[in-house]
């Protein structure tokens, strides 16, 4: 048993009171932020790192993924659409396929920041949720550490924006980890930015640098390559090959290896891209992201839980709150490419994601958004992609005015809420573009 001391403080102020409290500044937890203070709830978000945005910035993704497939517009909403307008004013993004967008994370961040503090939204940000109060089945604050020291918030409602669950296990909610064999997560990553790229001489398609990449032997575990040019730079890119393997991304330990170890791998990719393509050879690593990309933690178990078959069959759901388009993503954690061979990554059509989904078992005032919501470890793979994460976010902003009405997640009416949400160009049931 581990040594214990006396804990300082044995009270800790409230510092203010809110209809919703997000913790965890994504694009799930803005668009829900954003969508509940559109519909006139005072709304707080608190977020761990100096930038709102989550992997797409802090992570240096440079592009969100997941809003179409083939014909089918699989994310829409009014939030969705007022950042894809805001971003294309700024120069900041353009579509990659019709299947994602290449974003700059600087003016991603940038553009974030101003949506919310239009509408009003209180953000923290250098802030951590580190303990909650919770009684009969109902979160009554959120506990805070910040430069300020610790803080208590009050809601009545509250949204777990943190990627890996946190604030649902502050409140005891039950959660799985990992896959069912052993536990173990998908491989993380660490992106990096490649600046003095020669745009004019680049490859027209990566086909060739993956043949050759998969020729050599690497320290890096990938087996293709994965560069996304960033919008409004001169000769810049976003890097996402690194995989750090067996690695658990919840201990102070992994969080290290992914920060040592992504660093190297970032170092060997930049050299194999000055032998090896066009354009790229006098690149150099600029810059390795502040935040990790962790593909997997902890999923927290709600009243249904997604399963791979839903995802491969394109289940439609009499609750459902948005639609998912990306296949079954699993970057396994020993492989030695860090992936395997995925033969449901191509889906034919959408897959719905149940309202159930975001509510964890034994808490009746917290959405979970983004990232861990209640999905098998196979499923989990696909609705953890940046657009399936916004469209839910778009969900829970809406249903957090419904909330207040009810004062209980389980007694909103679903139906109303997807009235609601098609009125505000968010997609429940499939929507094909003719």
């Amino acid at each position: 048993m581990k040594k214990s001391v006396p804990f300082p403080q044995s009270a800790v102020p409230v510092s203010g009171q809110f209809d919703l409290i997000v913790c965890g500044g994504g694009l799930s937890g803005i668009a829900a932020a954003w969508n509940a203070a559109d519909r006139g709830l005072k709304v707080m978000l608190m977020e761990y790192y100096h930038k709102l945005g989550g992997v797409p910035v802090s992570g240096m993704l440079g592009i969100v993924s997941g809003f179409r497939l083939e014909d089918e517009q699989v994310v829409d909403g009014k939030f969705f659409r007022g950042l894809h307008e805001r971003m294309d004013k700024n120069d900041g993004c353009t579509s990659r396929q019709d299947w994602a967008f290449r974003l700059h994370p600087e003016k991603l961040s940038m553009v974030l920041l101003e949506m919310l503090k239009e509408k009003g939204v209180r953000i923290l940000l250098q802030t951590s949720a580190v303990s909650v109060s919770a009684d009969g089945g109902m979160i009554r604050y959120v506990v805070s550490a910040s430069k300020q020291g610790l803080e208590a918030w009050a809601a009545k409602l509250f949204v777990d924006d943190t990627g890996d669950g946190d604030l649902a296990v502050m409140a005891g909610c039950p959660f799985e980890y990992g896959r069912p064999s052993d536990g173990k997560v998908q491989s993380s990553s660490l992106t990096f930015k490649l600046a003095g790229i020669d745009m004019s001489r680049i490859p027209k398609d990566m086909t060739e640098a993956t043949k050759i990449w998969r020729q050599e032997p690497h320290l890096t575990a990938t087996n293709h390559t994965v560069i996304t040019y960033l919008p409004g730079t001169n000769g810049e890119a976003s890097v996402n090959m690194t995989h750090i393997l067996n690695c658990d991304p919840l201990t102070h330990e992994g969080q290290l290896r992914i920060r040592e170890e992504g660093a190297e791998q970032a170092q060997e990719i930049a050299d194999f891209c000055r032998r090896n393509l066009s354009g790229f050879e006098h690149c150099y690593v600029a810059e390795t992201a502040m935040q990790p990309g962790i593909r997997e933690s902890r999923r927290i178990v709600g009243d249904y839980t997604l399963t791979e078959q839903d995802v491969i069959t394109g289940q439609d759901f009499p609750d459902e709150i948005a639609r998912g388009g990306w296949g079954i993503d699993i970057h396994v954690p020993d492989h030695i490419h860090g992936e395997t061979p995925m033969p449901h990554f191509c889906l034919s059509k959408s897959f719905g994601v149940p309202y159930r989904c975001i509510l964890p078992q034994g808490i009746r005032n917290l959405y979970i958004a983004g990232r861990p919501i209640s999905a098998t470890h196979e499923a989990f793979a696909a609705s953890r992609i940046n657009g399936t994460c916004i469209a839910l976010g778009e969900a829970i902003g809406v249903a957090a005015e419904m909330f207040m009405k009810t004062t209980d997640t389980r007694a909103v009416d679903v139906s109303a809420l997807q009235d609601e949400l098609q009125k505000r160009h968010g997609i429940c049931h499939r929507k094909i573009i003719r």
